[in-house]
């Protein structure tokens, strides 16, 4: 068992010391843990560099996003012979101890299986977030068995046509074969377009019931917990963006137009509740959601964090 862990990073220290308590938990299970860093501040940097001095770092000039930062650190692992499994992981995921090995113990199971993950809880709890995701006509994910509690699921196992981009193991063969992620994406998809070339490719992915991990969602925004608006854009842009990619014009229409009535409506909601710091991320939206279909995919002021 010769497994590569990548994370990237990117100034998180909002989220640093729990980073390194869930780090705590399975490094025992690595041979190689790679730290990405999208181009941080060098205070941060050092940081870093101290703390997780067992890692490889790989220090990016320009912040990649997710996709280009793990194609990094995914090719740094490739380029390792005795690697057999790559795992990508999240700063806010937590994974128990012995975890990982079971999840490498599952993905060796079957020779078909390309990509797996372990159940993913939310914060702390029993709730299930998913076991695993299908693929809406509209590119979303539907997580399987999400809301449940752990204690119901009596599957050892889901296959499913994706699993979480945040939290998942892979043969070294599965990228050989399927190839790096979109760096046209920046950030978030990731996991739909994999699915859906993982299949082309006959590949199958799965989730198992027998590792359990939580997804902590640790946000910069403290008061309210609440994401930039520049996820919504990046989610809308990439679902219509894909759409087009993998099934041409008309699906990416349909996509397209659902962001854009969905927006509006959300947007007429925020308005009528007074919520109005939502309306932002609508709007943002349904910008996104334009950007996409007319392939307009390079970093902007409304993609990137400043």
């Amino acid at each position: 068992m010769n497994i590569a862990a990548i994370t990237i990073t990117y100034n998180d220290g909002y989220k640093f010391s729990e980073w390194f308590e869930h780090y705590q938990l399975y490094k025992d299970e690595l041979y190689l843990h790679i730290i990405v860093d999208n181009g941080s501040k060098p205070e941060y940097l050092n940081l870093v560099e101290t703390t997780f001095v067992n890692s490889y770092l790989i220090k990016r000039t320009s912040n990649g996003g997710c996709t280009a930062a793990y194609n990094d650190g995914i090719k740094m692992a490739l380029s390792d012979p005795a690697v057999d499994a790559i795992m990508l992981v999240g700063n806010d995921i937590k994974i128990e101890s012995g975890g990982i090995t079971k999840c490498y113990s599952f993905l060796k199971s079957n020779p078909k299986l390309g990509m797996i993950g372990p159940i993913i809880l939310e914060k702390d709890s029993l709730v299930v977030n998913n076991f695993g995701c299908g693929i809406s006509d509209k590119l979303t994910m539907i997580l399987y068995m999400s809301g449940k509690s752990l204690t119901d699921i009596c599957e050892l196992s889901h296959y499913s046509e994706a699993v979480s981009g945040g939290m998942n193991i892979s043969t070294r063969e599965f990228y050989e074969t399927v190839g790096m992620q979109d760096e046209n994406l920046f950030m978030y998809s990731d996991e739909v377009d994999m699915g859906i070339r993982a299949k082309k490719h006959g590949f199958l992915m799965a989730s198992t019931k027998e590792a359990v991990a939580w997804h902590q969602h640790i946000n910069e925004n403290i008061r309210d917990n609440k994401r930039h608006p520049f996820s919504t854009y990046l989610i809308a842009r990439n679902k219509v963006y894909l759409a087009k990619k993998h099934f041409g014009k008309k699906r990416a229409l349909m996509v397209f137009s659902y962001f854009i009535l969905t927006g509006i409506k959300s947007t007429l909601i925020m308005l009528i509740t007074l919520r109005f710091s939502y309306i932002k991320d609508f709007l943002w939206q349904m910008l996104g959601a334009l950007y996409g279909f007319i392939g307009k995919m390079k970093s902007n002021r409304f993609s990137v964090l400043n």
